[in-house]
């Protein structure tokens, strides 16, 4: 193996375990409570279950599911929402057109009677406070008491979600006069320098609890809501390896989709600390 090759196989290895790292704090959330409204899979009108994403988490020793307060349904209690967790240990890359049934999971109903959803009454944050043991296998709850910052402008930041664009057709059927398709998502990741002041107009953006983030994919970053933000250490150390901190929560999308608004990892300390006191 030449020099080129040896490189260019550690840098493959470095973003596999950066990867890895990122999807094991990353939950796809589903609620099963059917919304009314223009489906963007069908591009048509219908009903459907909506999907996001959120962040397994813990403050001190409370466990819980973070996401944005718009990603659950108003009305929806604990048992009216599905978690997908990461199914496997590794990172798996199945063409869409090679994906078979089996190789397709859906979500696990949320069976914790304790199980609770507490709403921020000043930012669109939530959280699903959950028993740990409810978790799958290849989950991580990332510590936000210590783990987190607030990223300066100009340094990278990287999301990790399930964005609806990114779906496959797995099924359809008719009920009465109404189809109904089965779909299914895969994660996906975006990164973007941070910026806080925004060239456009906007009444709902506040730089002392926001900031902003391009988003270059060709869709609009639907399904992202909720999605945590990761700030990598640039420290060199002798043995490498994943260095993430928490950097906030996606929640907001301007200028058709191409810019994310995330909320910073301090408010989100805040809120955390209004629901479960100081750690």
């Amino acid at each position: 193996m030449s020099n080129i090759e040896h490189v260019d196989e550690l840098r493959k290895q470095a973003s596999e375990a950066c990867l890895i790292r990122v999807t094991t704090h990353t939950v796809g959330i589903i609620n099963s409570i059917r919304v009314e409204g223009y489906d963007p899979v069908t591009q048509r009108q219908g009903d459907g279950e909506e999907a996001g994403t959120g962040c397994a988490a813990r403050w001190g020793n409370r466990h819980f599911i973070l996401t944005a307060k718009h990603v659950i349904h108003s009305n929806a209690k604990p048992s009216d929402i599905r978690l997908f967790w990461r199914p496997t240990s590794g990172i798996e890359r199945t063409a869409d057109a090679e994906l078979k049934p089996q190789d397709i999971i859906d979500g696990v109903p949320i069976r914790d009677e304790n199980a609770a959803i507490y709403r921020c009454d000043w930012e669109d944050l939530a959280i699903i406070v959950i028993d740990p043991a409810q978790a799958g296998p290849y989950t991580e709850f990332v510590d936000i008491e210590n783990d987190w910052i607030d990223p300066a402008e100009k340094e990278v930041v990287h999301c990790c979600g399930f964005p609806i664009d990114k779906h496959i057709l797995v099924g359809s059927r008719w009920v009465g006069k109404k189809e109904e398709r089965g779909i299914a998502i895969r994660p996906d990741l975006f990164s973007g320098e941070v910026f806080y002041y925004p060239n456009f107009l906007t009444d709902d953006y506040a730089p002392e609890k926001h900031y902003l983030v391009p988003y270059d994919h060709p869709k609009r970053p639907e399904g992202f809501s909720g999605a945590a933000a990761w700030w990598e250490s640039d420290q060199h150390k002798q043995i490498w390896k994943p260095d993430f901190k928490f950097a906030g929560v996606c929640t907001h999308e301007y200028k058709d989709g191409t810019i994310e608004r995330l909320v910073k990892a301090s408010v989100v300390r805040k809120f955390l600390e209004e629901v479960f006191g100081t750690v």
